[in-house]
């Protein structure tokens, strides 16, 4: 059976506006936690904005659906999903720390939504850049995350403050990539040794790598190393590669060079200034 109707359903169409914020996304319970925070404070200074969350990895967003039940969305079907709810002013914020291959990815998929013409077509499509892009920002994340230093965590993540003494090195474990994106960590390691004495930054998949920042530490004449992760959750890199128990994370490294070790397993994430960093860029986007 054909219906017809000469009655023609209009598309519903929202004007307040949505946030989509996407991250390579992690497992770990905590760190979900702490996207749930940056979410919260989104909603917090977007007061009239739509806000969710998308994880660009199929692998976690399977294992998250398979061992707790919950869906969350990719990039495209969060758009879609969006979309069909009639939000067509829209920025897409990344939550990643540089602008590499997770980056121009996702800046791939807001071209390609923003070149559909038609009924289904978004008025605005824009994108927030990622944590580290102008000098600017290198600047305010070495301002942001000197809070951070002198605090450490137990095995169950309560954080206590200690004084960080001239006896002990910051280390702290950002990703890497073979992307060309990964000069910025050199930058932003470089920006570091100028503003702080004994702060260094490596790498799990890049340069600078462990060596490098161990010949470091060596050469400062400490005995303590904190470490930290230069990530803004602490997942599974900050979890095992970072402070593991096994042989060959950098907490057991140190150990085996000598030094006594201290760990601070919070994402960049829990900092509100490092938070900051990133609502500034949502808002310059939807400025743009």
């Amino acid at each position: 059976m054909i219906i017809s109707s000469s009655e023609s359903v209009k598309r519903r169409v929202r004007d307040d506006p949505a946030i989509l914020l996407v991250a390579f996304g992690t497992s770990y319970q905590e760190a979900r936690d702490t996207f749930n925070k940056i979410k919260s404070a989104y909603e917090m200074r977007f007061q009239k904005a739509r806000v969710e969350i998308a994880f660009t990895s199929d692998f976690i967003r399977q294992k998250i659906r398979d061992r707790n039940g919950i869906f969350v969305h990719n990039p495209l079907t969060a758009l879609s999903a969006l979309n069909d709810e009639g939000y067509v002013n829209v920025v897409v914020q990344s939550l990643h720390v540089i602008p590499g291959d997770e980056f121009h990815d996702l800046a791939n998929i807001v071209e390609s939504y923003g070149n559909i013409n038609g009924k289904f077509a978004f008025r605005r499509l824009g994108m927030g850049w990622p944590l580290l892009i102008t000098m600017a920002d290198y600047k305010a994340v070495s301002a942001a995350i000197a809070s951070d230093f002198g605090k450490t965590t137990d095995p169950e993540g309560t954080v206590s403050e200690t004084t960080r003494d001239s006896n002990t090195a910051v280390v702290l474990m950002g990703h890497g990539t073979e992307h060309p994106a990964n000069s910025c960590y050199s930058q932003m390691a470089n920006i570091l040794e100028e503003d702080y004495e004994n702060v260094f930054l490596g790498t799990v998949e890049g340069y600078p790598a462990f060596e490098d920042v161990l010949a470091k530490v060596k050469d400062s004449g400490v005995s303590k190393v904190r470490l930290m992760p230069f990530m803004v959750v602490a997942g599974d890199h900050a979890t095992n590669d970072m402070a593991g128990k096994e042989a060959d994370s950098w907490k057991s490294k140190f150990e085996a060079e000598g030094f006594e070790t201290e760990v601070y397993l919070k994402g960049m994430g829990e900092n509100e200034e490092i938070v900051k960093i990133f609502l500034d860029h949502t808002r310059e986007a939807f400025e743009r």
